[in-house]
């Protein structure tokens, strides 16, 4: 077991004018499940890189268990890593891809038995030791890469986008798996997902990059219910949330011309102002600020879209609730989020859950 700490770490690969990495600070706890989440390019594939010792650091320190790996090679950092392809010779049988790297370590036949066993019991693919990896499915493949790492009994586990080849049932499915097993073993582990849901679900501790840079750190529902930078508001939540482009005058938030919500907690000037979908009902009769553009019917739930002077507008409505084309917008004032127009960053105290009512319409 170990934890890792990363101190101003940065990455600037040849000819680039700026680094890719900035200044990174990040303390993963022994035994935690850290997800680095992003979009393309953020940095995040790049710092995992860094911390198995693929890819050296420009400057900064990355310390395992207590030790600082900067110049250590990856076999000496007593890590493992399952990456998106794989990586499963073809002509080997699945008993001898776990085995492989046990053998070049010269590890005692009966420990290399134990360890293939043992990981085999836990993944549930003790029938699978003799077949090649072309006849595997996905998933199967999926877990042989798993116990490639599992045998290799490392204080750390990085996963790469593990998932991303796989169908959208079978990622479902195999997120599952993996955090049952994190949690089985208690080893800590860093996974790299551009998918914010995957990230949500996985996590115990969410790292959300932006052009690489940490945006913020902390549980998934924390970042949920409190983002601090219109980034990660943006980011996180399926739907995602509404962000619109107003100002608070004395108090008041006027979005286009229009007074939303009375009684801010924030000073005057320009603000993106955020409300999640679910946090906003339409209501029919009346008049009302909302117009209708489409629907998507999602079963349980529609997802309704339109917009508001011109600003686009979601919400979450179910089934039987109907539906016209110019509709009220109802909020709590309470689940409004309002971030700096210049800095991005959040203005207001983020929206008690249990707040009293102040309804809003619009």
């Amino acid at each position: 077991m170990a934890d890792i700490k990363l101190t101003r770490v940065e990455k600037t690969y040849p000819g680039a004018s700026e680094p890719s990495v900035k200044g990174v600070d990040l303390q993963i706890n022994d035994g935690e499940f850290v997800v680095l989440v992003g979009p393309s390019g953020c940095g995040k594939s790049t710092l995992l890189r860094m911390i198995a010792g693929l890819e050296t650091i420009s400057s900064g320190e990355i310390a395992i268990a207590g030790r600082v790996v900067n110049d250590m090679e990856p076999m000496d950092r007593n890590i493992a890593m399952v990456f998106q392809n794989y990586a499963l010779y073809p002509h080997m049988s699945v008993r001898q891809n776990l085995s492989y790297g046990l053998k070049n370590r010269k590890m005692p036949k009966a420990e290399i038995n134990r360890r293939v066993d043992d990981a085999a019991s836990i993944l549930q693919i003790g029938a699978l030791l003799d077949r090649k990896p072309r006849a595997l499915s996905g998933g199967q493949r999926q877990r042989v890469a798993m116990g490639r790492a599992i045998v290799r009994e490392p204080s750390v586990f990085l996963f790469d986008e593990p998932l991303s080849n796989l169908d959208a049932k079978l990622r479902v499915s195999m997120r599952g798996e993996i955090r049952q097993l994190q949690k089985r073993l208690g080893t800590t582990s860093v996974y790299v997902t551009h998918d914010q849901m995957e990230a949500m679900t996985l996590a115990d501790k969410l790292v959300v990059l932006n052009a690489g840079r940490v945006e913020q750190v902390g549980t998934p529902l924390e970042l949920f219910h409190q983002p601090q930078t219109v980034f990660v508001a943006g980011f996180i939540g399926s739907p995602g949330m509404n962000l619109w482009d107003g100002d608070v005058r004395q108090g008041n938030l006027v979005i286009d011309g229009v007074e939303v919500a009375r009684g801010v907690r924030a000073p005057d000037g320009p603000v993106v102002a955020g409300l999640r979908p679910e946090a906003l009902s339409l209501q029919t009769g009346g008049d009302g600020q909302f117009i209708l553009s489409y629907v998507e019917e999602l079963g349980s739930t529609r997802l309704v879209h339109g917009h508001f002077n011109g600003q686009p507008v979601s919400a979450q409505m179910t089934p039987d609730q109907p539906l016209d084309q110019v509709m009220r917008m109802v909020f709590d004032s309470a689940d409004l989020h309002l971030f700096d127009a210049a800095t991005g960053a959040r203005v207001n105290s983020a929206p008690a859950i249990d707040a009293a009512s102040t309804p809003e319409t619009v």
